[in-house]
């Protein structure tokens, strides 16, 4: 989960110490993963006892870990087990950044809300793993589709959101054809059922700044009419 190097090191053993300390980064990740905070407290005091070291490199070697083990929690926190992009709370924290600096650079940008059609029905019918294998598709059509520069979230059981600069002079038409292209492509493996996508759009003004949750709402909104009409 965070790099062992920095971990070890902390520990500051020397000699067979190398395999002792990645065991115990290893513990710590586990224990961290499932909420076991004895073991996590215990865990962290070896680390800040490391006695075989000189203060100065004890001191910075313990910075270093300790500073991987808060980004690693903070992504923990922030990310949606099941699909591996953002939960609610990570993409409304990394959307609202994103926005205040296009804000600052005066440039746009659209929020798509997307549904994850029949999610309901195909647990009812095929099981909940069903279910849960048909969110992993959508969310891999989603990232193949918008690459790495664009921030997306699981915001709902069966609702996506993904927010991307403005990439050309019709971001939202672009960005519905690379997902409806993924879509395909996820269904020609054999994807049961097949993987179906209702979404709605949001541009963000920058000369009139909306903030992420009244992009979402909008957004919503959109895809709602998209869905069932008005």
């Amino acid at each position: 989960m965070f790099g062992s190097a920095a971990f070890a090191s902390a520990l500051g053993d020397t000699g067979p110490s190398p395999a002792r300390n990645l065991a115990l980064t290893r513990e710590l990740n586990s224990a961290a993963l499932e909420g076991d905070d004895e073991r996590v407290k215990r865990l962290l005091a070896q680390l800040l006892q490391c006695p075989n070291r000189r203060t100065e490199d004890r001191l910075r070697a313990q910075v270093a870990a300790l500073e991987e083990f808060f980004y690693a929690m903070r992504s923990l926190a922030i990310t949606d087990d099941l699909t591996g992009v953002y939960n609610r709370r990570g993409f409304e924290w990394m959307a609202g950044r994103l926005l205040r600096h296009l804000s600052r650079e005066r440039r746009g940008a659209l929020l798509l809300y997307v549904d994850v059609d029949n999610l309901k029905a195909t647990n009812d019918t095929l099981g909940h793993a069903s279910g849960d294998q048909l969110l992993r598709a959508a969310s891999t059509a989603l990232r193949r589709a918008c690459g790495e520069s664009t921030i997306i979230g699981r915001i709902g059981g069966d609702e996506f959101a993904l927010l991307s600069r403005q990439i050309g002079a019709d971001t939202n038409s672009l960005l519905r054809q690379r997902i409806a292209d993924a879509i395909d492509d996820c269904n020609a493996t054999g994807q049961v059922p097949p993987l179906s996508l209702s979404i709605g759009g949001a541009d963000f003004d920058p000369l009139r700044p909306a903030p992420i949750l009244a992009l979402l709402e909008r957004a919503d909104r959109a895809m709602y009419l998209e869905k069932f009409g008005s």
